[in-house]
């Protein structure tokens, strides 16, 4: 039975052949396709649709959720003096912006019934009590912004400066990222004097090292590393980073740092569990029955550990869009922003531009100008593609 739509034609011939006296073909006729069989039989193989026209590189063959020019293009930020919304790119977002906001564009009335009214209230209110009981779930707090991902590459990246959940989508089952903001005006003394130990010990640290060339997807900055990872020795299966050169200058010096890694071991643990309990649980609960040893360079399994390996980045660090490749279920990321030259907590305006954190492919990213505290974040690091957009100091500061 033909459906009176309007859908493309395909030919075909029945499906029994006849003959006939006078040798006449048999008679073909036209079927009427529905949309889910247009959509199935007539649409190329994912392997043979075109590559996405980059709209920041248009003579380039490459995908434009993972171009770093065209992610910086769809990143609007808040410039102090105008306050109207530019892209981080050259052109602004909106050119003759009027200074004053126009009418947002109402929808027409709807003549519903008090039932209609009614069900709507309830469902409206069903659904916020059902985003605050997953926020209270993986964030320990119901008042903190719920974000709904979207994946449309045509419209901007919506950047956040404070504290956020992202959803995979409006069920709020599924985390793409917790991210909390803890401004300096406003921290414990007692906490912020432990960010300060950590701040110290990373610098320190780095005296010992070379800087990491062979991670892929980083083209700027510095990166290093404490803990265990696969080692580059024959006859070797796992080592720790550090710079024989280097150690035997301070060898005292370098052991005697080595006894703090379980202090700051513990710290980030305590850090990511405040952040979300549940994501720390699976990381732990991951991480417990491997018995691996904690960061510390003795290789004494830890009970109370749950990571063995720590990276972290200075001097104007960037990278591309990528997704890691370790089997950690979450990854936990801590923002400081640290005077290179002392080790100290930089309280006051850091001189940097740029250096957003970006989901690109879930359109949402994490904007630390203009704000004076720390930030720390927690995602599946392997599953959802991220990197961090490059930023520029003066030459004469040393803020990273």
């Amino acid at each position: 039975m033909n459906h009176p739509v309007e859908m493309p034609y395909v030919t075909a011939s029945l499906n029994q052949v006849t003959q006939t006296q006078n040798d006449v073909k048999p008679p073909r006729r036209l079927i009427q396709l529905t949309k889910a069989c247009t959509k199935k039989y007539l649409n190329p193989p994912p392997n043979t649709l075109e590559t996405p026209i980059c709209k920041s590189c248009p003579v380039e063959a490459h995908d434009p959720l993972e171009c770093v020019k065209d992610i910086q293009r769809r990143c609007p930020r808040l410039p102090a003096v105008s306050g109207l919304p530019f892209k981080i790119g050259q052109s602004p977002l909106i050119k003759n912006a009027p200074t004053t906001c126009a009418p947002c564009p109402q929808p027409a009335p709807e003549n519903l019934l008090n039932k209609q009214l009614c069900h709507r209230a309830f469902k409206s209110a069903q659904q916020l009590q059902h985003q605050n009981d997953a926020n209270l779930k993986f964030a320990g707090q119901e008042q903190i912004m719920a974000h709904v991902c979207r994946k449309n590459r045509d419209i901007n990246i919506r950047m956040f400066h404070k504290s956020f959940i992202a959803y995979a989508d409006s069920c709020c089952k599924h985390i793409v990222a917790i991210v909390k903001f803890y401004p300096f005006a406003t921290m414990d003394s007692s906490l912020m004097a432990r960010f300060q130990n950590l701040s110290h010990h990373l610098i320190a640290q780095s005296k010992f090292q070379n800087p990491n060339y062979s991670n892929g997807p980083a083209y700027a900055g510095h990166l290093f590393s404490l803990g265990w990872r696969k080692a580059y020795e024959s006859k070797t299966t796992v080592g720790i980073t550090r710079i024989a050169e280097k150690v035997s200058r301070d060898r005292k010096g370098w052991e005697d740092l080595q006894t703090h890694l379980p202090e700051v071991n513990r710290f980030i643990g305590e850090r990511f569990e405040a952040l979300s309990k549940p994501l720390f649980d699976k990381v732990k609960d991951h991480f417990q029955p491997l018995e691996a040893p904690g960061l510390s360079p003795d290789f004494i399994t830890n009970p109370d550990a749950f990571t063995c390996h720590l990276s972290f980045t200075l001097n104007n660090f960037a990278n591309q869009c990528h997704s890691n490749r370790d089997s950690s279920p979450y990854t936990f990321f801590t923002w400081l922003p640290i005077n290179k030259s002392t080790g100290q907590l930089v309280e006051g305006p850091l001189d940097r531009f740029g250096g957003e954190f970006v989901f690109p492919k879930h359109g949402f990213g994490i904007d630390f100008s203009g704000f004076q505290g720390v930030v720390e974040c927690a995602w599946k690091a392997t599953h959802f593609a991220h990197l961090t957009l490059p930023f520029t100091t003066p030459i004469s500061s040393s803020h990273t």
